[in-house]
Formats: structure tokens, sequence, C-alpha cells
């Protein structure tokens, strides 16, 4: 009763400062196990979009979650074998429980790595019968997810990513990238998957952090024509010249709006819980910038 009472007076307060400054994205990565996130801060204080990250494609076309590379200590799940959905009920309530009774409207996963789905694209196709698409059909059933994060940093290439991204539109879902260098590629990527499937690549999360600490969003936006959300990363001890307080983040968020970018979001490596900071500091320094 006193975990529901918590619960119910975060979403409350998460629901007013929403309406109070709505920025257009307010995105979230969630990394490690998220098990073992704060998921009631996570879901009741104003953000509308997580991203997991990340899944594995493996050779055979299984999709695994590999938590223990992902740091945690939690063991890796194989998620989706042969179009069926095998990874319990454990990860699959906690993905379809981010909606309810929640702010957030948007479920991602990422998935790589990206040159084994160029493997994939080229050796198979992209059709409906498919090991990578039955695959990703089921852990979109299994998950209720609404989008595919594609987070490739180097194999850059445009015939497998165009099909792939329609392959996921052709599943149901929407395609969203998280580059961090390369604008004129993303651009054409842009330009050539929106061009057969207007507005399916509708969201660029702008690594504003570590390798892209220089990106200026306004430009990428301009470039490439969608609009961009800037990651800024959390405090962290992994590397904490990049980590930002709120009050940064409020700063830098505010500086992008005048460039016309209109939302903002954070990569958060389990540091939010680690460094015992605040979901509601570090959302209200979105709102607030983008009011």
């Amino acid at each position: 009763m006193l975990h529901f009472a918590k619960s119910s007076l975060l979403l409350t307060f998460g629901l007013l400062l929403a309406v109070h400054a709505a920025p257009q994205v307010s995105s979230l990565f969630i990394f490690k196990d998220p098990a073992t996130s704060d998921n009631d801060a996570i879901k009741t204080t104003g953000f509308d979009t997580v991203v997991t990250f990340a899944l594995n494609i493996q050779s055979n076309g299984d999709i695994l979650y590999p938590l223990s590379a992902l740091g945690g200590g939690s063991p890796d799940v194989l998620l989706v074998s042969d179009g069926s959905y095998v990874g319990g009920s454990k990860y699959a309530d906690l993905m379809k429980s981010y909606k309810i009774d929640s702010t957030i409207k948007r479920v991602e996963a990422t998935v790589g790595p990206y040159s084994l789905i160029q493997q994939f694209v080229s050796n198979n196709g992209t059709g409906a019968s498919t090991v990578l698409y039955r695959n990703l059909a089921a852990l979109k059933a299994a998950w209720n997810l609404d989008a595919i994060n594609n987070d490739d940093e180097e194999t850059y290439d445009m015939q497998s990513t165009v099909a792939f991204a329609a392959m996921v539109g052709a599943i149901g879902l929407k395609y969203s990238a998280a580059p961090y260098t390369n604008i004129d590629y993303w651009a054409e990527a842009v330009t050539k998957i929106n061009s057969q499937s207007p507005d399916l690549f509708d969201r660029v999360y702008l690594q504003c952090y570590d390798g892209g600490a220089g990106n200026d969003p306004g430009q990428w936006q301009t470039a490439l024509g969608i609009p961009i959300t800037p990651i800024l990363w959390v405090v962290n001890s992994a590397k904490p010249i990049y980590g930002k307080t709120p009050e940064q983040a409020q700063s830098l968020f505010a500086q992008y709006k005048a460039e016309g970018v209109s939302g903002g979001g954070y990569w958060n490596n389990y540091d939010i819980e680690q460094q015992n900071s605040s979901y509601i500091d570090y959302f209200e320094a979105i709102g607030s910038a983008f009011t």
C-alpha cells in the first residue's frame, strides 16, 4: 500500500510537470539491467521515451539481452529464437509496464551489432519469412515496442540501412538512430528511408557527450530535416568529465532550444541510481529549458 501511494504521488507529480512544460521529446537511455533501476521514478517523473540499450543479434538470428556484458551482475537472457519469444516474463512484463500508469508513451530497443544486421540483410533479404523479421516481430509483440534504435558507429552501409529500416517499418515499428558523428551519412539515410516510407525514420538521439561532445544539435537538425534530441550523460563515475548535473544540463538544453531544438534526453548507465541523483531533477532540467 505504501509502495502504491508513493507511485501514485510520483505519477501525479510527473503528469503535472509534463503539462507545465512538455518538450517534444524527453528521453532516457537505460543501460545495464533495467530490472534493478528505479522504475517507479522512470515511469512517473515526466519522461516520455525510454530506449533499452542494447540487444544483440546472434549469428543464427537469435536476439540476446547481453546483461553480463552490460554490467550489473545479471546473467544473459536469450529473448527470441526462430520467431518465438523465449525470454520468459521478467523483461517482457517490465517493458510492457513502462507505458502503464506512466508518462512514458514510447519504448524503444537498441539492436546490433550493425555489421551482423548488414550481413543478414545482404544474405537473406528482409521479407516476412526471414529469421530477422520474425524475431523482431516476436520481440515487438512481447515487449510492446514502438521503435527500433540504430546505434551504428562504424559500418555505415547505406543499402542495408535503408532495407533494414523498411523491414522495421513493415513490422509496425518506427526507426531511430543514436549517432555521434557522420552527419552526411545520416542525412542521406533520413532522405532515402523517408522517401520510401514517410516519417518512418522519425527521431535522432544525438550524442552530445564523449566522442560527440562537440556536436551542434541545431546543425544536425538543419542537415537531417527531422527532430534532433540531444543526449547528455548524467553525472557518472565511468567518465566524470562528460557527466552533467541537472543544472548544467538545463543550461545546455536552453542553448539548444535557441537553435530550434525542442527536446532532450540522457544517457544513463545506471548512473542516476549509483550517484544518488534525482530523476525528477533531470527531467525538470529538460522541462524548464524547453518551456
